[in-house]
């Protein structure tokens, strides 16, 4: 048998030598491997729209709305009627009223103005309104904010003005 001028063990099989270029060629592809794997996850190197949200009041879409992530949407509805928000992806959401934060479903009594948020899904949420003391006060405020539950990143809100 030969022997191989490559490795020490003299019955090692021929094999051989790698060139440079092929070596470079694989440390080019594990490299390259290696960064697709690691961007996958991370939500970054995407400059497209990840989700939006689109909202109904009163059981009536609101036509040509959607809020993009980065987006704010001012809504202006009655006390009694109902808003549903909606988003393309499952979503972190998060009430503000009266400069408090609420998650999950939750009722709030804030300013004459009672809302009960209930978690539809995932991705959607049911805010029911109503006026227990009426008023002629300027608008309740308040935000829902959807964060993305891919990229934390990725925020939309919604602010409604709710007239009683």
């Amino acid at each position: 048998m030969p022997s191989n001028p490559i490795s020490p063990n003299p019955c090692a099989p021929l094999a051989a030598p790698l060139s440079t270029r092929r070596i470079r060629r694989v440390l080019a592809s594990a490299a390259l491997l290696a960064a697709a794997l690691s961007l996958g996850g991370c939500g970054g190197g995407s400059d497209g729209v990840l989700f939006n949200l689109g909202i109904v009041v009163a059981g009536q879409p609101l036509a040509g709305v959607t809020v993009d992530p980065g987006a704010v949407q001012q809504v202006s509805i009655y006390a009694g009627q109902t808003i549903e928000l909606d988003a393309s992806e499952p979503v972190d959401w998060t009430l503000y009223v009266g400069g408090s934060a609420v998650t999950g479903s939750a009722t709030v009594s804030y300013d004459g103005v009672t809302l009960s948020q209930t978690a539809v899904s995932p991705s959607r949420i049911s805010v029911s309104t109503s006026a227990y003391a009426p008023s002629s006060a300027p608008p309740v405020l308040v935000s829902f904010v959807a964060t993305s539950t891919y990229d934390s990143t990725q925020v939309a809100t919604v602010d409604v003005a709710i007239s009683n």
